[in-house]
């Protein structure tokens, strides 16, 4: 009888050659199960869709923006008797026209208008602007977009504006720590014991202080002022930012 060790080296070795030709055959068997497969996938699977380029654009972007005295943006309401800035989009327009009202007519990206004292009400405002046509999206795109807005003008000083009122909040460095700004029209200090003679003030900034900025120049939704308070700066601008919110940029 062989030795066995030699009957258990020629089990091993039948059998490893059995495994490996196993082996191989379950590796064709995969790679054409594979191949089958991805084929069959390709055939069920959608391809996929490329973004449409065209999906952000719009036929007129066109738009413009009111600015009132002091850099205020407003959206359309403003005080008579100011300048008025009218601003108009950048790239891709090239060119501007303005029609303001019935007659009044300018040209540029941005303009100013000047409304006095008797013009109340409502007024058209027109831009017509040219750009580079976009014909890639909208076809019959012949370049010239127009928009008009409704810019309403109010009384200078007049109560209803949004900048007058009480105000509470805090410097942006120390935001609970609040105290309240009031913003008023009242008697000149000049001509207290007249009537007919007023001034708008702003008072509370810095926090604490009684004493109330005197020379105040309000819009309908700015304001600046000088002279006053309880330090040597003026306060460079107040804004609106909502209904009954307000900005104030100031030194301490």
């Amino acid at each position: 009888m062989p030795p066995r060790t030699s009957l258990w080296a020629s089990v091993t070795d039948w059998t490893v050659v059995c495994s490996l030709a196993q082996l191989h055959a379950l590796c064709d068997d995969l790679e054409n199960a594979s191949y089958l497969g991805s084929s069959l996938a390709g055939c069920r699977d959608k391809p996929e869709a490329l973004p449409d380029p065209c999906a952000s654009q719009r036929a007129n972007p066109l738009t413009m923006q009111f600015t009132e005295a002091f850099g205020t943006p407003t959206p359309d309401t403003v005080c008579n008797n100011q300048l008025v800035a009218l601003r108009g989009p950048g790239a891709p327009y090239t060119s501007y026209k303005w029609l303001v009202g019935a007659v009044d007519q300018r040209t540029g990206r941005n303009v100013v208008v000047s409304f006095d004292r008797l013009t109340l009400g409502t007024v058209p405002v027109r831009l017509i602007a040219t750009r580079p046509p976009n014909t890639a999206c909208f076809k019959n795109d012949d370049g010239v977009d127009t928009l008009t807005q409704t810019l309403t003008l109010m009384p200078e000083r007049d109560p209803r504006a949004p900048i007058y009122g009480k105000f509470r909040g805090a410097n942006k460095d120390t935001p609970r720590d609040t105290f309240t700004v009031r913003t008023y029209e009242g008697p000149d200090f000049r001509y207290p014991n007249n009537p007919s003679v007023y001034s708008n003030y702003v008072a509370g900034i810095p926090k604490g202080c009684l004493t109330p900025y005197r020379y105040a120049g309000f819009t309908w939704r700015g304001m600046t002022a000088t002279s006053g308070g309880c330090t040597s700066f003026d306060i460079t601008k107040g804004y609106i930012t909502t209904r009954d919110s307000i900005r104030i940029e100031y030194r301490a």
